[in-house]
């Protein structure tokens, strides 16, 4: 088989897996839901992925990327360096816990028996902290931030903050995510040395 062929299966199967991984959840994921949501055979998905532990690895980092793209693509066209910052807490502690969330948080449960993912999830927080560090190193020489700690213990703290707030509701403390907001603007509006009023 050619490999442009192999490369577009394969793509048609991850996709196929992140759109399971979104309605069902990390943990009912199998071969026989991606087979049918793919239309073909459980032994076709396994044709393309030599384990199915490889094709969910494969999916898993494909939608947590997307998470971070869209963080990303929010910032565009957005000069303001504290309106940058609230539209990046707003983005990172939603209103609703949509798909990317959860299976980033259900695929933690995998990290002890499943080592290779450890370095999808460390990416996905240094991404989030390096959107942060880069905003406020911006504003810090505009002259619109003055830090109370260092650039980079800031940015960690407010995505600390962020993973905290969105766990949450996933555990059952349930407030509103406009408060978990309010909470880590305050915060960063302290750290920044910013009146947000």
């Amino acid at each position: 088989m050619d490999t442009t062929r192999q490369s577009t299966r394969r793509r048609h199967l991850v996709d196929a897996t992140e759109r399971v991984l979104r309605r069902q959840g990390v943990t009912r994921a199998n071969v026989r839901a991606v087979a049918a949501e793919a239309e073909v055979s459980p032994g076709a998905v396994l044709y393309y992925f030599p384990t199915f532990d490889e094709l969910m690895l494969t999916a898993v980092e494909s939608v947590l990327d997307r998470f971070h793209t869209e963080r990303e693509a929010l910032l565009d066209g957005t000069t303001g360096h504290w309106e940058r910052i609230e539209m990046l807490i707003e983005a990172g502690i939603p209103d609703d816990a949509g798909p990317e969330i959860r299976v980033l948080y259900e695929s933690v449960a995998f990290l002890q028996e499943k080592p290779q993912y450890k370095p999808i999830h460390r990416s996905v927080v240094e991404r989030q902290v390096s959107l942060y560090r880069g905003t406020i190193a911006a504003g810090v020489e505009d002259g619109a931030f003055s830090p109370a700690q260092p650039v980079d213990a800031i940015a960690r703290n407010i995505v600390a903050l962020e993973d905290a707030y969105d766990l949450y509701p996933l555990i059952g403390v349930e407030h509103a995510a406009s408060m978990y907001r309010a909470n880590a603007v305050g915060y960063a509006a302290l750290a920044l040395g910013v009146d947000p009023a």
